[in-house]
């Protein structure tokens, strides 16, 4: 017998109304997906190099938040001697910079614009030291004008005379400083010390105009215990710029040797 054409009316209703609701489910879903985020700095940008003419200063874009891909543009400003009253450099859109003879005196920033598909969003470094001329050949350079990612480099250490031969002699030891591109320093702090310790210990100097310090020590009585021929002393020397911490900034350390011969 038949059966009865509402029921089968009442089964395609009901089909189509729970075909509905799962189309209407994904639609929710599709709709719930959260929206971009614009850009939000959350470290500000930051200059690298040597505020020198001539050097090359490099942009870091700093940290930022938001629905990626983020994509950023630079602008590089020339402002006053305190870093204020900035002006855009006609040009300077790169990620490098050379910094030219017009910046002599003057300080650097960068403004970094961070862009994605919900919005804009601008950020600006700090300001360089004052830019500097470029050093003649064999000049030596201010200790502040060095800035990561150059650093400072013990470049020589010499000692006069060039051997310990007695328990009093007195040796000059002489320490040249310059940067990883060979250029001589002035006003680098120098840090000497015998390891073990069995000589003075002489105060910490800076280097002069011509990039070195010398220092005066004199043995101690415990050097005695050491005191052989084919042995050698083993001194520490470190360079430092003023304002940074010793394993940090542009610091440098190194170790050298004089023979003993007694």
């Amino acid at each position: 017998m038949p059966k009865p054409l509402f029921g089968r009316r009442s089964l395609l209703l009901a089909s189509i109304a729970v075909a509905a609701l799962a189309v209407s489910a994904l639609v929710g879903l599709a709709t719930a997906a959260p929206a971009p985020k614009p850009p939000q700095n959350t470290k500000l940008p930051a200059v690298t190099g040597t505020a020198q003419v001539g050097q090359t200063l490099t942009a870091q874009e700093g940290n930022w938040s938001g629905t990626n891909p983020i994509a950023y543009a630079y602008q590089w400003l020339r402002c006053d001697a305190q870093g204020a009253n900035c002006v855009a450099i006609t040009g300077a859109t790169a990620k490098t910079y050379v910094v030219a003879a017009a910046d002599l005196g003057k300080r650097l920033r960068v403004r970094v614009t961070a862009r994605n598909a919900a919005g804009t969003a601008v950020a600006t470094s700090g300001a360089t030291a004052a830019v500097t001329a470029t050093a003649p050949p064999g000049a030596a350079i201010p200790v502040e004008s060095v800035n990561l990612p150059e650093r400072l480099v013990i470049s020589q250490v010499t000692f006069s005379p060039n051997r310990i031969a007695s328990l009093t002699q007195r040796t000059n030891v002489r320490v040249r400083v310059t940067t990883t591109r060979g250029i001589l320093v002035r006003g680098a702090v120098v840090f000497l010390r015998s390891t073990p310790i069995v000589t003075t210990t002489p105060p910490a100097q800076p280097t002069g105009a011509d990039g070195t310090t010398t220092f005066s020590v004199v043995p101690e009585s415990d050097l005695r215990f050491f005191f052989r021929r084919g042995y050698n002393l083993q001194f520490f020397v470190r360079a430092t710029k003023p304002g940074d911490t010793p394993l940090a900034g542009v610091s440098t350390n190194r170790l050298v040797q004089v023979p003993l011969a007694p």
